[in-house]
């Protein structure tokens, strides 16, 4: 092994049982397996036991502990991979009346004596969580993990007026139960000046049950403006004051500038371990969307002092650099990552040396790369041309109608942006396309309501059982994407998943061609193969509908099985 803090392999071992057994067996190490998402950590578990190894699937306090209040109000991902995988609220296994123990406690209790851990790898690369892993582990990151893409979206913080005003409600709601408490938060104050914090209560704040503790690792200073409870909520709500009215953008140092007569970078960064030390001393739950709100302030004042990002109108803060996300984890354990799919572009952007040799080799899709449409015109999706060109809407249409009448189960349909699946939706029903597709199955798509999309996932993964199937559209940026590819027999990408250009997409590629000498083309092409990494792993086909993929630049970042296959088989076909 080498020195290295994060190692880039170029092949997964795609949760293969025997790859992950050999791994664990050879390095004679706990092992952390880090996949996308519920359902797929449901299959990994399955696949490694039969292997001989003792696994546990380690979830966050907020799904191992069941309160009905805490579920319902619970916006993230995990919410919508949590009912796309089967389970209701009332299938959940634990019950807080059932419970004689924390379940969270219970599954750390379990993985600190497991062999293989297998968990969701938003719990590990989220900077707001204090998820702790055995020291003498090795985690790895499977393929269908983008980890530099999801350790910088997980490291930049969205906060808009709403927010900032729940905050600013959350704020003066502790400062009026600090008032009460003077005798706490003076208890407070002493450990916060010895640089250490109060712990939090042994006793779940979720399911009220006998819970783990843990420990705060970080032993810094904390600044003297911010040790007292009253002088440490003023500085927050100057913060937030801050940035409502911010309205320009600019860098994290010209924005720390901007803020620095009235609150210091230092200060900043200790918001975040401050408001959970002063939450564990007046006894309040950091749940509810007040204190989310609070959450996401702090973590914005911490990161943009700590990781190069672009704040943007001072709501948004956009890291540009993912291996400084992953160097402010801190973490203790050598890390591996799976990479199918840009491998070299991967170990470059995370800043560690070429990838090696793949650990083992496992069946995967080999892509059909479809050029031209039914009228012999070229493919592609460039420049809105599914908003602009109905010739080309027309032709994905087709193309999509006959992949419905071919394939007996479930079809993914991606689209680059939520605005070409929107506009190719409508100029299909007005073509007669969908009609097509109706007369052979199900139709479902992804929409920007959470609740919407949960229930449009669990249709698709019934369909998968039973029926004709059903066709599942949706972004190639949406959280239910890798849940639906687990339940789909063929995925079709209906043109180039690129990002849409905007000024921290910009700052991004010309930092990386500054400080890495990565070219834009290279850059844009290895992150739109990287958005097909889970297709190309776990579908038994997979359709890349666009001229843009027979080219070299996108073809060379395909995972080396594909590319063998385009270069025997003359590349592209016609649809």
């Amino acid at each position: 092994a080498r020195d290295d803090a994060v190692q880039v392999v170029a092949a997964p071992p795609n949760a293969d049982a025997g790859a992950v057994g050999a791994l664990f067996h050879a390095l004679k190490r706990p092992l952390v397996y880090a996949t996308d998402g519920t359902a797929s950590c449901e299959r990994a578990a399955g696949a490694m036991r039969s292997s001989g190894c003792g696994v546990t699937i380690l979830t966050s306090r907020r799904r191992a502990c069941t309160n009905e209040d805490i579920q319902t109000s619970a916006q993230s991902d995990f919410e919508v991979l949590r009912r796309a995988a089967g389970r209701k609220s009332e299938d959940v296994p634990v019950k807080r009346r059932k419970l004689d123990a924390c379940a969270y406690a219970q599954s750390r209790k379990d993985a600190d004596a497991s062999d293989v851990i297998v968990l969701d790898a938003r719990l590990i690369l989220d900077p707001r969580s204090s998820l702790a892993l055995p020291d003498k582990a090795v985690v790895l990151f499977d393929d269908a993990v983008d980890v530099e893409g999801l350790a910088r979206s997980l490291a930049s913080v969205r906060v808009d007026d709403a927010l900032l005003e729940r905050a600013d409600r959350e704020c003066a709601r502790l400062d009026r139960k600090a008032s009460k408490s003077e005798t706490e938060c003076n208890r407070d104050y002493v450990k916060v000046s010895q640089s250490k914090t109060t712990p939090p209560s042994s006793i779940c704040g979720v399911c009220g049950l006998a819970s783990s503790v843990d420990a705060d690792a970080d032993t810094t200073r904390v600044p003297g403006d911010c040790r007292r409870a009253h002088h440490f909520l003023r500085r927050v709500r100057t913060f937030i004051k801050h940035l409502k009215q911010a309205a320009k953008t600019c860098s994290a140092k010209a924005f720390l500038l901007e803020i620095a007569e009235s609150t210091s970078g230092e200060t900043l960064a200790a918001f975040p371990r401050r408001l959970a030390s002063l939450r564990n001393a007046l006894k309040c739950q950091g749940a509810g969307p007040k204190a989310q709100a609070l959450d996401e302030v702090c973590a914005f004042a911490r990161l943009v002092t700590r990781v190069p990002a672009l704040v943007v109108e001072g709501k948004r803060l956009e890291c540009l650099d993912a291996r400084r996300a992953l160097d402010e984890l801190r973490f203790s354990q050598p890390l591996i990552v799976a990479a199918t799919c840009a491998a070299e572009v991967v170990a470059k952007l995370l800043r560690c040396e070429p990838p090696e040799p793949a650990l083992a080799t496992a069946r995967s899709a080999l892509p059909v790369v479809v050029a031209r449409g039914a009228d012999q015109l070229s493919l592609t999706t460039g420049q809105g041309a599914l908003r602009n060109d109905p010739t080309q809407a027309r032709n994905y249409g087709t193309l999509v109608a006959d992949v419905a009448d071919s394939v007996p189960d479930n079809v993914v349909c991606v689209f680059p942006t939520s605005e070409d699946m929107e506009s190719a939706l409508v100029t299909w029903d007005s073509t007669g396309a969908m009609r097509k597709i109706l007369q052979k199955k199900l139709v479902t798509c992804a929409v920007g309501d959470e609740s919407e999309t949960s229930k449009a996932l669990e249709v698709f993964c019934r369909c998968a059982d039973r029926g004709r199937g059903c066709v599942f559209f949706c972004a190639a940026s949406s959280a239910a994407l890798s849940c639906a590819i687990g339940c789909a027999r063929t995925v079709i990408f209906a043109g180039v998943p690129l990002e849409p250009m905007s000024e921290a997409v910009r700052a991004r590629l010309d930092r990386a061609l500054c400080d890495l000498q990565l070219r834009e083309s290279d850059h844009l092409a290895a992150r739109a193969a990287l958005m097909t990494r889970g297709a190309l792993s776990r579908a038994e086909a997979v359709v890349l509908a666009d001229q843009r993929f027979a080219r070299a630049a996108h073809r060379n970042h395909l995972p080396k099985h594909a590319r063998d296959a385009a270069l025997r088989d003359g590349g592209s076909a016609d649809a």
